[in-house]
């Protein structure tokens, strides 16, 4: 039984996605910002549609393979206070951030979830998982720390020139470039530090990103084609009521759908909520590949 206070979490502080920000989240302008920073468009794909009476059997197979976006998600960031001080409007690149490392793990269908609040995987390691700095696209996307950035903005920097590995990884990879991952909480699996510019980013960084970049997004059009694209292993990110999250798991008995939250929590987005996501959210169809797994930067 999901605990009702979950369900349609609005959050009092958080600015990270500001009404003005969020008017311009179009499908149309997250297509074209994901198309002009040169990453395949994708229209929902006939094959990943599943009709609404199969959901409860596709969930099943799910959770029999571990197939869920939330196994392909292994850690929980965190943009809260927490022993940082103070908290962050970075909740766009905390979205993206799973999206992506989603994408990465989806790719070999590797099980590393799901994400456990301030625990560490060991299936991580082993598995090459890669953990982003949020902090190297927010502090592009919002160059005055405060006051949110859009999932357009996120999209389209991340596009472009890919995101910098944490400083904290889950393996030793000899990372060349690196950037804390936020300036708020943190945790054992994200690292924390003061605000940077991109000037202040280390030198050469862009040779480092690149690896890091997203290659194909779809754009859902209604929920049901977002409780589709969850069902198949693809994480859907969603702005929503000035806070963004990502969605990893459809709980079919209760008919609500569940997200990692960054906050070192889940939480849980009703029907009508999902509904209302509908034109401001997107998923990784693929990004980058390595030639090398355990070299994943070259």
């Amino acid at each position: 039984m999901i605990n009702p206070a979950l369900i349609d979490v609005t959050l009092d502080d958080e600015s990270g996605y500001p009404p003005e920000v969020a008017a311009m989240d179009t499908t149309d302008q997250l297509r074209m910002a994901a198309a002009e920073a040169g990453a395949i468009v994708t229209d929902f794909p006939e094959h990943l549609w599943i009709e609404q009476r199969y959901w409860k059997d596709a969930a099943n197979e799910n959770d029999i393979n571990h197939t869920w976006p939330a196994d392909y998600i292994d850690r929980f960031t965190n943009q809260g206070a927490g022993n940082g001080g103070y908290g962050t409007h970075e909740c766009t690149a905390h979205g993206y951030s799973k999206n992506f490392e989603c994408a990465w793990n989806r790719q070999r269908r590797i099980a590393v979830g799901p994400p456990v609040p301030r625990q560490r995987n060991p299936a991580s390691a082993n598995s090459s998982s890669v953990w982003i700095s949020c902090l190297s696209l927010y502090a592009e996307a919002n160059s005055r720390q405060w006051g949110g950035a859009g999932v357009r903005q996120i999209l389209q920097i991340s596009t472009r020139r890919g995101a910098i590995p944490d400083k904290i990884q889950p393996r030793e990879y000899g990372f060349k470039h690196t950037l804390q991952g936020t300036c708020g909480a943190g945790g054992i699996n994200q690292s924390r530090g003061s605000w940077v510019s991109v000037s202040q980013f280390p030198e050469g960084w862009q040779e480092t990103a690149k690896h890091f970049r997203p290659l194909e997004y779809i754009f859902p059009d209604s929920y049901e084609q977002t409780v589709c694209l969850v069902l198949h292993g693809y994480a859907v990110t969603v702005g929503r009521d000035g806070h963004c999250v990502t969605y990893d798991r459809w709980m079919v008995d209760d008919g609500v759908m569940r997200y990692p939250d960054s906050y070192d929590v889940s939480r849980y987005d009703s029907v009508g909520r999902i509904k209302a996501t509908v034109g401001g959210s997107y998923s990784i169809a693929s990004t980058v590949i390595p030639d090398d797994w355990d070299k994943p930067a070259g």
